[in-house]
Formats: structure tokens, C-alpha cells, sequence
């Protein structure tokens, strides 16, 4: 047999080398995604009280135990083969004398230089210890090897098969017999201790069986390490045929841009010639009246000096003799008008250069050309790889499946079974019905679709349905005004955000009034709360501003910056029916609600595509029950939040044809409305929960004691782990038990059942209270919290389960479960792991 040297070299390079120091591994600690780390490195790499711990190859997450780092697996195979390497260091060491290594039998003063190594309980022999071991009864079996043959690796086979698992409960047994309900080895012992009902087979079974398994999965992952080396050959091809179709629409964008240029040049010098010959006329014209008043001048002077001095040295005969002559001569030189272009008139012709920049620009956009994105078939041999690669993924229930009780990956982007697509209106254009750019829109009384058309400059309106009835342009003492944001007052008056002023306007298009020149910096977006007042944003200067409707300044606040009351770009506003201001906050990727007057209540959203987080926040609004709907752009989604910022579901997603959501509002009949970007284009979705007023409006409403249990297919929606582990301000904020008289605690009210919550085995701290009033969804650290005691549970909480409706699932690494029976109650049972106490916790909610 080869010698090992090469193997554990390469062994050494590749599996015994930790990631983050780059030396042998030191306490081997394994992450649930296989990667493995010293346990130095580890503590040294994770923030002190951090709760999980980022792989630092992968940045997959893992929730930690109470024991932090030191809680995480040991690698035992890479502790093994590490102890096998420094061994095999050791027999080749340099010394002449014999090895490094000392013999395990002998006396620890007086030790001598190991010869061979016993295979079966693995101890390093001297050659008198070598000789004494095959006599002794009970070793005398074992099979002793010389360090050069254990060197060379010649007896690794052997060495497997020989080595020995020993039982985790009674210590010196070896096991040798597999529990196969508890999945873990056992000795003979373990049997009567609590496994004899158990499904057993040998160990020595059990390790083919798995054996078998891993083969048969490493030989599906050796086709598809093949498979997947053709695709990372494929989609290097792929990319320099993307390279080349760039490079040739760039060729075309610029030939075509030629073209237009050109153009413009040819048109640039007609006008300038037309400018020049138009001149020329001009100037000619002027020099024949300029030589026409300079003779008549001459004319009058000549006469008037003939004249004067006739009469100063003519006699009277002279005088006489030429008066009428005289007389004639001065009257038409006095009523003829040199140059009559100029008679009676006050005015003369300016030539002027008449043009529309912005029509220009509309006019080149709309005509130079378009960037499409249209489908093209793959070649065979890629169509052939990708099929290859198919047969290896689930394709029909959109998951992947993990055997005993594992986690599944379940495909993201599912279609909302509610939300329905009913219409979409407009189109990139011109015409009515029709944007220039990327609408903002409002929904008025009567739930008419009001748009507006920044670089159309122009107000658009359409039926409920629709269907556009009417448009006005946004023009203020012959000026036009840009339109961003827009709002609908009480009395259906259109208020309008204009770059630097805000314009209010009938919704016939007649002019109310304007405000806010030289006070905006960029208005970009605006509400109208429940006092008729009007909330500016201004993302020119990072704030948020309250006026009345005639534009009087209430209050104003913000500023640039991250933090509580900071905004980077305020960029949509909305307000709820308690007049609380919701700013979606893009630069910070977050959502944060103030109070009227501008006090900081909460923040929630991080930048991510998981639930709750945002990649690009657009247009908010609430809803009749003050919950948020957000539209989160570059997810290509609609999230639904709670008044208290707990995500609950995504109301529309790219399965329901949503792309690039922009501004939203929502119709008094049930249905969403939006504006998309890209296609610049409306949608109008049907949202049942809410033509049908049963949308669950907060924890708070659905665990009141004076409301009704919701539909369980509405609470099943629910996003209950994030609710529960991130968002407990439903149950620090209710009464204590001081404040809720016993009947109601009980359940029980005037004879009646309604809903509780009861909780029990939660660890709190009596000596620390509430400080804060804020919440938000990072709000996971509670335990400087006081947090009321529960009332006792309801009794029959354990009674029959029949026609159940389970949600199961993990927050923040402990189970979860949510269950109702047909007594009408439903079960909430699970770990809150931001208490700082994985104790259970089990709520009963009992329901009329």
C-alpha cells in the first residue's frame, strides 16, 4: 500500500487548516452549515453577547445556546484526524535515537521511546511493552504494529474497523447496538434502561446503511459537480455573448445618436442661415430708411437756411415773389414722413428663437430609441445542461424537502391567494390616459384614480374603474410647475407637491392657492390627515413639515442623518387616522412613525429581502385599522405591518404581475392601487380582506378581551414567530392584573367568553421597569422590562384538538406551534428567546 505522507499532506492543506488563523485546527467547533473554526477564532471573531454567530466563509446564521460559543458541535473527525497527523509528525521526527513519541505502559518516570502502536485500544508500545501486551490474556488478541507500517498507512483499513464507539451514558461500555427511534448508539445496558420498545439494529448495520446512503449522495453530487461544471463553462459563454449584445446595442446607440446629431447640426445651420438672410433683410430695410431720413433732413436744412436768410437780407419784392414757392416746399418737407415703417406705431419687429426644451428632450427620448428586453431560446447544449441540472431540483411543489423533521426551503416569491390583478391603465406616452413618467397617485372621495405626470406636467383623472375621464395641465402664471406628490383634500381639492412650492387646485383645474417659495428645498411627497392638514416631505432638506390648508406653518421636524428622528431621504408620507405621520424613509431603507407633533414613536425595516425588510421603500399608506401597506420597489412586493411596525404578510408579490411598485393608496372598496415604475403604468389589485372589513388590524385588536376571535385562515397568514419573538408591544402595553377585574381575567364577562391570553413559565425581573415608550421591530432585547405577571390560564386549555389548523414554525431557534379545535380555542405554544429565557411559553385564546 502507498505510503500516507501525500494524503496527510493533502488532508492537512485542505480539511485541517483553519479559515480564520490559517494554522491547525485548535478545538475544532462546527457551524451547522459544515464549516468549521477553532474555538478560539470563533470567540474571538463573534461580537461578546452576540445571540448567534455568521459563518465566516458563508454568513449563514446559527442562534447560540446560553453557552455561546463553547455550546457549538465539536468536529470530532477533524479533532481525530488532526491528532492522527500530529502523530505521523512525531514518528517522522528527526530524531536518530527513535521517535518523539514515549510509550502509554510504561511508568511516567521512567519512560521509554515507543517502538509500535497496538491497533485495538490504540496505545504507543516500547519494544519490553510490546512483548508483555501479546502476553498479557486480556490484549493478548491485539494486533501491534511497528510505527513504520502504522506510518505508511498500510493498516488504515484495519485501524476503522477496529475502532470502537463507546456509550455517551455508561462510561468504559462499548456500544454496538443503533437505537433507530432516538437515532444515536447504545450499549446492551441502554436497552433496559429505556430503549427495549425502541426499532434496534446493530451498529455495525446501521454504519453500512448510512454508508450506503452517503455513497449513493456522493456519487448524485459527483454528476452534479460534472453538471455543474458544464453550466459554470456555459454561463462563462453565456457572459461573453451578453458582452457582445451589449457591445453591439452600444454600437447602434451611438450610430443612431449620430444620426440625431447630425441632424441637429444641419438643423442648427438652417436656422442660423434663416437667422442670418432674416437679418439681412432687416438691416437692408433700415439702411433705405436711414439714406431716405438723411436726404429729407438735408432737404430741410438746405430750405429753412434758403428761407432765413431771404428773409433777413431779401427786399419785400424778393420775400413776396418767393413765398408761395417757399411755403409749398417747407409744407411737404414737414408733412412727408421719411420712413413710414415707423409712422404711428410704437412697436417694432425682435426676431426671437422660439422653442420647448422639454418637448425637445421628449421628442429625441421618444424617438432615438428603446432598450427591450425580449426572449431568445438557448442553444441545444445549454438547454441540455440546464435540463440535466433540473433533474436534480424539486420543480413541482417549489420546496425542497429535509428529511427527519429538518427545516425546508420553500420558494419565496408565491402568489397571494387574495390579491387579484383587475386592471392596469396607461402606458408610457403622450397622449390622454397616458405618462411621460413614473405617476404619483391619490385616491379621492368617490374613489376617482388622480394622477400626477412629473415630466407630462400635467394632473390626470380617471373613474373608478379605469377609465380616464379628464386632465389639466399644472401651469401657474404661465409657468409650469413639475408635479410630484399628491393628496386629496376634505372637500376633494387636489394639493400638489411642485419641486420648491406646493399648489392647490380644484378638481376642475382651477387654482386655489400656492405656498412654501423659498421654504421647500424639494417637496416630494404629501398627505392629508384626519384635521385636513397638509404633511410635506422634503427630501431636499431632510425633513418633514405639518401646514394648514392655507399653508400656515403647525410644525416642522427632521434632519439629516441615521437615528431616531433623522431622515436621509424622506421620500413618500402618509398619515393615519390618529394623525401619527409615517415617513418611508429610501436612504435608511426603513419606515418610521412620529406622532402630529413630531415626536418619534417608532422605526422597523432593514435594508434585506427577507420579511420585514425593504430593498428600495416607496409609497406607504394605512389602511381603516392604522396598519401600514408598504411598497418596497426593488423586492418587488407590497408588505402589510401592524400600527406597532410587526410584519403580517405580503399583499401582493411578483407571482400577482407586480414589478418595480412605486406610490399606493387604497379605495374605500376594497381595492390597492398603485403605480408601477419602468412600465410607468397603474394597477388596480382586489384585496377581499378588505372589501369585506375583516382584515385583522394588530396583536393588540385580535387578543382584546372585548373583540372577537378572527377567521383562522386569516390568522394562519400571520407571520406569528416574527410577531412573537421580535414584537411584544401588544403585551408589554396591556393591563396588568391590578388594572383587569378577575371575571375578565378568567375569560368570563357579564356571562360571557371572550378572548384571553394567558402565559406561563416566563422568567422576569422584578427590579428593572419600562424606560420606553418607543417600540420597533429591532426591539428584540427586553430584558430591561418589566413585564406584568400573567393571568392563570383558562381551564379545559388541553381538551379535544379535532378539525385543527396548525402553523408551525422557528423563532429565533425555538419551536413554535399554533393550533384551534373544534371547541373553538386556539393554542399558541413556543419559545420567546428575546425574553432571555427559553422557558415555554403557552397562550391559550379562547374565542366565542
Amino acid at each position: 500500500m502507498a505510503s500516507s505522507i501525500d494524503l496527510l499532506t493533502k488532508i492537512n492543506d485542505e480539511f485541517l487548516t483553519c479559515q480564520i488563523c490559517f494554522e491547525t485546527y485548535t478545538r475544532p467547533k462546527s457551524l451547522n452549515c459544515q464549516h468549521t473554526f477553532c474555538l478560539k477564532c470563533l470567540e474571538e471573531y463573534n461580537p461578546p453577547n452576540n445571540k448567534v454567530v455568521v459563518c465566516p466563509t458563508c454568513r449563514s446564521e446559527q442562534p447560540l445556546t446560553v453557552e455561546g460559543i463553547n455550546g457549538l458541535k465539536d468536529n470530532f473527525f477533524i479533532s481525530s484526524m488532526s491528532d492522527m497527523l500530529k502523530t505521523v509528525k512525531e514518528i517522522r521526527s528527526e530524531d536518530k535515537d527513535g521517535t518523539s513519541l514515549m510509550c502509554d505502559t510504561c511508568d511516567h518516570d521512567n519512560r521509554k521511546a515507543a517502538i509500535s502502536r497496538c491497533l485495538d485500544c490504540t496505545d504507543f508500545l516500547c519494544s519490553e511493552c510490546s512483548i508483555w501486551h501479546i502476553r498479557t490474556k486480556l490484549t493478548r488478541r491485539h494486533k501491534i504494529v511497528s510505527l513504520t507500517e502504522f506510518e505508511s498507512g498500510m493498516h488504515n483499513q484495519e485501524l476503522k474497523s477496529r475502532a470502537k464507539i463507546y456509550c455517551m451514558i455508561h462510561d468504559g461500555e462499548a456500544a454496538k447496538i443503533y437505537c433507530q427511534s432516538c437515532q444515536c448508539p447504545i450499549c446492551h445496558e441502554c436497552v433496559e434502561c429505556g430503549h427495549a420498545r425502541h426499532r434496534r439494529c446493530s451498529l455495525k448495520e446501521e454504519v453500512l446503511n448510512q454508508g450506503r446512503q452517503i455513497e449513493n449522495l456522493l456519487k448524485t453530487a459527483k454528476e452534479k459537480t460534472g453538471v455543474l461544471r458544464t453550466l459554470q463553462s456555459t454561463l462563462k459563454e453565456i457572459k461573453i455573448t451578453k458582452k457582445k449584445e451589449r457591445d453591439q446595442a452600444e454600437a447602434e446607440i451611438e450610430k443612431t445618436c449620430e444620426i440625431f446629431i447630425n441632424a441637429i447640426h444641419r438643423r442648427k445651420q438652417e436656422l442660423v442661415d434663416e437667422l442670418h438672410n432674416m437679418h439681412a433683410s432687416e438691416v437692408k430695410h433700415i439702411n433705405a430708411d436711414e439714406d431716405s431720413v438723411e436726404m429729407q433732413l438735408s432737404s430741410l436744412v438746405s430750405c429753412t437756411e434758403f428761407s432765413r436768410k431771404v428773409l433777413e437780407y431779401g427786399t419785400p419784392k424778393e420775400v413776396l415773389g418767393l413765398n408761395n414757392q417757399m411755403t409749398q416746399i417747407l409744407h411737404q418737407l414737414l408733412e412727408t414722413h421719411p420712413a413710414m415703417k415707423y409712422h404711428k406705431t410704437e412697436q417694432t419687429d425682435v426676431i426671437l428663437f422660439d422653442t420647448n426644451p422639454d418637448a425637445s428632450v421628449r421628442v429625441i427620448r421618444d424617438n432615438l430609441g428603446r432598450l427591450n428586453r425580449q426572449e431568445a431560446a438557448f442553444d441545444e447544449n445549454t438547454n441540455k445542461v440546464l435540463r440535466q441540472l433540473d433533474s436534480f431540483c424539486a420543480t413541482e411543489s417549489g420546496a425542497i424537502e429535509r428529511r427527519n423533521g429538518q427545516r425546508a426551503i420553500t420558494q419565496r416569491a408565491e402568489s397571494t391567494a387574495e390579491t387579484r390583478l383587475l386592471v392596469q391603465l396607461g402606458k408610457q406616452g403622450i397622449g390622454d390616459g397616458e405618462f411621460e413618467s413614473t405617476p404619483n397617485l391619490a385616491v379621492n372621495s368617490v374613489n376617482e384614480i388622480i394622477t400626477a405626470d412629473f415630466d407630462g406636467a400635467k394632473i390626470q383623472i380617471f373613474d373608478p374603474q379605469g377609465n380616464f375621464k379628464d386632465s389639466f395641465v399644472t401651469e401657474v402664471n404661465k409657468r409650469m410647475c413639475k408635479p410630484a406628490g399628491i393628496a386629496i383634500l376634505n372637500n376633494d381639492d387636489i394639493a400638489v407637491c411642485c419641486e420648491d412650492q406646493v399648489h392647490i387646485w380644484t378638481h376642475e383645474g382651477k387654482g386655489v392657492l400656492g405656498f412654501g417659495k423659498g421654504f421647500f428645498g424639494n417637496c416630494s411627497s404629501i398627505a392629508v390627515n384626519a384635521d385636513n392638514h397638509l404633511v410635506v416631505a422634503d427630501v431636499g432638506k431632510h425633513c418633514v413639515s405639518v401646514h394648514t390648508n392655507t399653508g400656515k406653518l403647525i410644525t416642522q421636524f427632521g434632519a439629516q442623518g441615521k437615528g431616531e428622528s433623522k431622515l436621509i431621504e424622506p421620500r413618500y408620507v402618509a398619515c393615519d387616522s390618529l394623525n401619527n405621520i409615517i415617513v418611508s424613509d429610501g436612504g435608511d431603507c426603513s419606515i418610521k412613525k412620529f406622532s402630529a407633533q413630531g415626536e418619534f414613536l417608532l422605526s422597523f425595516g432593514s435594508e434585506g429581502p427577507e420579511n420585514g425588510q425593504f430593498q428600495g421603500p416607496r409609497g406607504i399608506c394605512a389602511d381603516e385599522h392604522d396598519n401600514i401597506l408598504v411598497a418596497d420597489c426593488w423586492n418587488h412586493r407590497v408588505d402589510l405591518f401592524t400600527q406597532d411596525g410587526c410584519f403580517l404578510r405580503h399583499i401582493a408579490t411578483g407571482a400577482d404581475s407586480l414589478h418595480f411598485p412605486w406610490c399606493l393608496a387604497l379605495t374605500s372598496n376594497g381595492k390597492m392601487v398603485l403605480s408601477e415604475d419602468y412600465s410607468w403604468s397603474v394597477k388596480m389589485f382586489e384585496l377581499p380582506e378588505y372589501r369585506n372589513g375583516s382584515s385583522i388590524s394588530s396583536m393588540e385588536e385580535m387578543l382584546s378581551p372585548n373583540s372577537f376571535m378572527p377567521d383562522f385562515e386569516q390568522l394562519a397568514q400571520m407571520d406569528i414567530q416574527n410577531i412573537l419573538s421580535n414584537k411584544v408591544s401588544w403585551w408589554l402595553t396591556s393591563p396588568g392584573p391590578h388594572e383587569i377585574p378577575e371575571h375578565q381575567v378568567n375569560g368570563v364577562s357579564n356571562g360571557s367568553i371572550h378572548n384571553t391570553i394567558a402565559t406561563s413559565s416566563l422568567s422576569r425581573n422584578s427590579s428593572k421597569t419600562l424606560s420606553s415608550k418607543k417600540s420597533s421591530s429591532s426591539d428584540s432585547d427586553l430584558s430591561s422590562m418589566q413585564l406584568p405577571p400573567p393571568p392563570p390560564p383558562p381551564p379545559g386549555a388541553d381538551t379535544q384538538q379535532s378539525n385543527d389548523v396548525i402553523v408551525n414554525g422557528l423563532a429565533n431557534g425555538g419551536s413554535m406551534s399554533l393550533k384551534t379545535g373544534g371547541n373553538g380555542k386556539v393554542c399558541f405554544s413556543g419559545k420567546i428567546t428575546s425574553l432571555g429565557d427559553p422557558s415555554p411559553v403557552v397562550a391559550m385564546v379562547n374565542g366565542t
